[in-house]
């Protein structure tokens, strides 16, 4: 016996829309029932708050939760413990499905080596900034008599360490920086008379500083002369390396007064 049986046109119509309706019933049952079932459409999941915590931690929280992880990144964090959660993706408080990956940044253990910069003869300032700049930890600061208020030297771990060795990220070296003046005693010397470029040229032999230049208006001497010293030239009173003078002198015609 056949299951359709066909005897006229409106038969083969009457059949036809038996199929078509089975089929249409199929695909509701797909996308509303079976597909919905599995997919779970509908259901959400909310991303928990994971920095801050160890991967291990991380790890039980999202696996009770229905949730994967995956570690896209690890970054070295002076003063942070090993393999905790520096950044995630989703965001916490996002609403993702079941079994999705959330995307982690954790801390590593080791820091990564970088070059120790080259910090002789910069200003102490100067060379703050660099060590900042590459990750490194500005340490203890010394100073020593030096008429050069700049950095004479640099150590790691209470050693000298060259410019070009390797060095862990995050690690905290120690500077040696001249005071801006000497330990040698010098008589102030007495420059009211000479020429300013004698002046200049004494001062720098004797390891002393020149100071502020100023034009004095109303010297009748000569051109370039100097009339006046601070500290003022005085028998037996001393100056150390690296102090300063400032000197008065005549300005030339051209010279614009104060």
């Amino acid at each position: 016996m056949k299951l359709f049986k066909a005897d006229s046109f409106k038969d083969v119509l009457i059949h036809l829309a038996i199929i078509v309706s089975i089929f249409v019933v199929l695909i509701l049952i797909f996308f509303y029932a079976y597909l919905p079932s599995v997919t779970k459409h509908g259901e959400y999941i909310t991303v928990p708050k994971l920095e801050g915590l160890t991967i291990e931690q991380t790890k039980k929280i999202l696996h009770d939760k229905g949730l994967r992880y995956e570690i896209s990144d690890s970054t070295f964090k002076p003063g942070i413990k090993a393999f905790t959660v520096l950044t995630q993706h989703p965001l916490a408080g996002s609403e993702v499905k079941e079994n999705r990956r959330i995307y982690l940044s954790i801390s590593s253990l080791n820091p990564p080596s970088i070059k120790m910069p080259d910090l002789l003869d910069n200003s102490q300032r100067g060379a703050e900034m660099q060590l900042k700049s590459l990750g490194l930890v500005v340490g203890h600061i010394s100073t020593t008599p030096n008429p050069n208020n700049f950095v004479l030297g640099q150590s790691y771990n209470g050693s000298p360490i060259k410019a070009g060795s390797p060095i862990p990220k995050g690690s905290k070296i120690d500077l040696l920086v001249g005071s801006g003046r000497g330990d040698t005693e010098v008589d102030v010397p007495n420059l009211v008379g000479m020429s300013l470029d004698e002046a200049k040229a004494m001062i720098k032999s004797m390891g002393l500083v020149e100071g502020l230049m100023i034009i004095d208006p109303s010297s009748k001497e000569a051109e370039n002369t100097v009339t006046k010293q601070k500290p003022a030239y005085q028998t037996g009173q001393k100056l150390r390396s690296g102090d300063m003078i400032d000197l008065w002198y005549v300005g030339g015609p051209d010279t614009v007064k104060p």
